[in-house]
């Protein structure tokens, strides 16, 4: 895989490479002049030819001149390639080599036309490498957009350029030249004919102005990331993953992570696994409501004991804005939008003494989490007796007396890291995140919630392991997101200060794959949500790729419920990629992998990636220097629940 790298940063350059290949001169060690005899301004090459001159890009030859007009050879070109990107020779040159009928591992530049093979960007013709054959301009078209990852690019104009002299396997890439300004050759780009040193340097120079002012407005067509996505081995991982159970606390979870892990490893990943504790309660609750006890309520994980007789109000979904009037009173509360902890927290923060949660499904009552430190008895009960409960506040005062015996248990779950960090030399100092949940429902195979977020996690590890990066990228799935987003939270609190300044960006995956889920939404439902309900990098970099993979716009939302809210809660833009609503099997045994579709994996798996890698790539600044794409993509709000 190319190892690309800014041209500026070229270890080779192509007049000393070129002229190491000639007959006629031979190169200067000395600095770049200010100007050669041979190249004046108002030359159409000259502003290519000084501009690299001037990064040591470009030299001239012992006598002074340039050679502007001097034609390069494709062995001249590939041994160009081979030093600017630092590619390195392969271990069986002779086995690369095979495919041609003209080069063996004795010649000259062996290993550098066997490093530009390797890589892709040259393969020869009629099984020959034709090594002292003048490159031709197409040719040329093709070798420097393969090096870029530019041999696709979406443009919103189309330039009109003649291609009937163009090679059927060249014209595409021609035409992206036109469409990028590289060449205004567009009546006759002169396909067939040499090139020359002075118009190749212009090619380069142009090229990597285009990509930075690309990059730079984030709007650089991240084709690299897109064709490497293995929706197959995705769904392989997930058929993995959904075998068993992944409960936290339990060897189902200890299983989906050693899995993880190794996976990450023979990617060459640094890992870590951190554990961290859970806590499990055996637990009585009893809810009375009169002379009247409601049928086995089910105590909150993590419910504080205790025995409470008060009024009873209910607070709807126990947003801040519909928490009032609690202090004192015992709160009912309807499931959903929110968090367990943030609804229980929200009326704790009110004066409540107590919580009765109701189902917002028909799916019975065993549900609810508290954390440590929310010192309050709290219940869940089924939907049925909630909206009895509701409706009988609408017309009478009720008093209600909830009894929880709780007994704490100790279990250790883990959440899985894996580490790829840039060349110092390159080394921005910034941070991305990329993450999923591995944890599953009790009894569920959690083939979507959340085995698919996890699965795009390590199939972006795979394809960011053999893509240049000047950021660090952190790949990570969380333990307990089904208790609370208990193993996200352990995971930020975890991290000292210097590390959360770092980060730039979290990308959380949760629920992609899941083939009902959307209803009739565009995009199969696919929506961004922050937890404030505003826009920030994450869903400007995911609308930036929306706009260039898919025909039609997806929103933003406003939801926490999963692990982006942590890193949210330190400052770090975060947001949640979902297809919404959820489908009618979340968190049932039916969750499995028939259900899945690849097409929604492959989907988010191309948008994720690319927009993460905006961030990542060599090719685009440190956040903090520079401007993101505010504006440059219309996408709108939308107030969407999610179940």
């Amino acid at each position: 895989m190319v190892d690309k790298k800014f041209f500026r940063r070229f270890t080779g350059t192509i007049a000393s490479v070129a002229a190491a290949a000639s007959l006629t001169f031979v190169p200067v060690a000395s600095a770049a002049p200010d100007s050669y005899p041979d190249v004046k301004i108002g030359d159409s090459h000259y502003e290519g030819i000084m501009a690299l001159s001037k990064e040591g890009v470009v030299k001239g030859y012992e006598n002074g001149k340039f050679g502007q007009w001097d034609d390069i050879t494709r062995q001249q070109v590939a041994v160009i390639l081979y030093e600017a990107f630092d590619l390195e020779a392969p271990k069986d040159l002779d086995d690369v080599l095979s495919v041609y009928d003209d080069i063996d591992s004795k010649h000259i530049y062996a290993k550098q036309i066997a490093g530009v093979t390797e890589a892709g960007i040259f393969k020869g013709s009629s099984g020959s490498f034709h090594p002292g054959k003048m490159i031709t301009r197409e040719q040329v078209a093709s070798v420097i957009l393969l090096a870029k990852d530019l041999e696709e690019y979406n443009s919103a104009e189309e330039k009109a350029i003649e291609l009937d002299n163009v090679d059927a396997s060249h014209k595409e890439r021609v035409q992206i030249l036109a469409n990028l300004g590289i060449t205004n050759q567009y009546e006759n780009y002169r396909a067939q004919q040499p090139i020359s040193r002075g118009a190749f340097s212009t090619m380069l120079y142009k090229l990597e102005q285009k990509v930075d002012e690309l990059g730079n407005k984030y709007q650089l067509y991240d084709n690299k990331i897109i064709k490497d996505i293995n929706v197959d081995s995705m769904y392989d991982n997930i058929a993995y993953l959904s075998e068993v159970p992944r409960e936290a606390g339990t060897d189902g979870e200890v299983r989906a992570v050693e899995y993880i892990e190794s996976e990450f490893k023979k990617l060459g990943y640094e890992t870590e696994i951190q554990p961290f504790p859970i806590y499990d309660y055996k637990s009585e609750a009893k809810v009375q409501i009169g002379d009247t006890e409601i049928e086995s309520p089910h105590a909150f994980n993590g419910s504080e004991s205790g025995k409470v007789t008060a009024p009873l109000k209910y607070v709807g979904k126990a947003s801040p804005k519909e928490v009032a009037d609690v202090e004192g009173k015992i709160a009912l509360i309807k499931r959903g939008d929110l968090t367990f902890v943030e609804k229980v927290q929200n009326v704790l923060d009110k004066g409540a003494v107590g919580v009765i949660m109701f189902n917002n499904n028909d799916n019975g009552n065993y549900f609810g989490e508290v954390r440590n430190g929310q010192n309050i008895p709290a219940a869940a009960i089924t939907k049925e007796a909630g909206q009895k409960l509701v409706e009988q506040l609408d017309s009478s005062e009720v008093s209600a007396t909830l009894d929880v015996n709780t007994e704490k248990i100790e279990k250790t779950s883990y959440n899985v890291i894996a580490s790829m960090k840039p060349d110092p030399e390159q080394d921005t100092g910034q941070l991305v995140t990329i993450g999923g949940h591995h944890d599953s429902v009790p009894g569920g195979p959690g083939a979507n919630d959340d085995a698919s977020g996890v699965s795009a996690v390590l199939e972006l590890a795979r394809i960011y392991a053999d893509s240049p990066i000047d950021t660090e990228v952190r790949f990570m799935t969380f333990g307990s997101e089904e208790r609370g987003l208990v193993g996200s939270s352990y995971y930020v609190d975890s991290l000292p200060q210097s590390e959360i300044d770092r980060m730039v960006a979290h990308f959380q995956m949760d629920m992609i794959g899941g083939r009902d889920a959307g209803d009739d939404n565009p995009a199969g439902g696919l929506i961004m949500y922050t937890i404030d309900g505003e826009k920030n990098l994450v869903t400007d970099l995911g609308a930036a790729s929306v706009s260039r993979t898919l025909t039609e716009m997806i929103p933003y939302g406003q939801l926490g419920r999963s692990d982006h809210q942590p890193f949210h809660d330190v400052g770090i833009p975060s947001a949640l990629f979902i297809h919404s609503p959820v489908e009618p099997w979340y968190h049932q045994p039916t969750d499995t992998i028939d259900k899945i579709s690849k097409e929604k994996l492959q989907q988010v798996a191309e948008i994720v990636g690319s927009s993460a890698y905006q961030i990542v790539r060599p090719e685009t600044p440190a956040l903090a220097n520079d401007q993101v794409a505010e504006g440059f993509v219309d996408y709108q709000f939308e107030d969407r629940p999610v179940d």
